[in-house]
């Protein structure tokens, strides 16, 4: 019999898409690299210090990606992603995405005009506080949401880019 609200069919939806995410992410070889990634960066001594050079540029334009996803530059410059910047930076340059590449510089201009992106997460996090609650926030909003809005349209195919890059690297098999 049918469940009137339509709860049986959401369950069983996401049953499926569940068994669909685990065999993804037992055959998939980006999935598999980007797990491993992680689990190296945040679990492991090291952490991102102890990535491969090519694995540093993968991982930090992957978490610039997602960041900018999910809430923006603003985001990306505010958590701790943002002490990767110049990896991104040189990321973005060696996958030759050269459109995200001016997008993040035209962030980091908006947000750190006179310097460099800070490393330390709490210095960078005060910045963005003065500048956010100060003078320039109205200046900056519209700024940064178009910039937000022209890096969502992946002008650059940022996906293949990066897979290209992960196999040219040996980074999948």
């Amino acid at each position: 019999m049918p469940c009137k609200g339509g709860y049986r069919k959401s369950l069983e939806e996401n049953k499926r898409r569940a068994i669909e995410e685990r065999e993804a992410d037992r055959t998939d070889p980006f999935r598999a690299l980007w797990r491993s990634l992680v689990n190296r960066v945040y679990n492991l001594p090291g952490g991102f210090e102890s990535l491969s050079e090519a694995e540093k540029l993968y991982f930090a334009v992957g978490v610039l990606e997602g960041e900018v996803y999910n809430g923006g530059f603003d985001q990306y410059f505010f958590n701790s992603s943002g002490a990767d910047y110049l990896y991104a930076e040189k990321g973005l340059l060696a996958v030759g995405a050269a459109e995200a590449l001016e997008l993040l510089r035209q962030a980091k201009e908006l947000l750190f005009p006179t310097t460099v992106v800070p490393v330390d997460t709490k210095t960078r996090r005060q910045i963005l506080r003065d500048d956010l609650e100060g003078k320039r926030s109205g200046q900056l909003d519209p700024k940064l949401d178009a910039l937000n809005r022209d890096f969502w349209t992946d002008p650059d195919k940022l996906e293949a880019r990066m897979q290209a890059f992960a196999r040219e690297h040996g980074l999948v098999p």
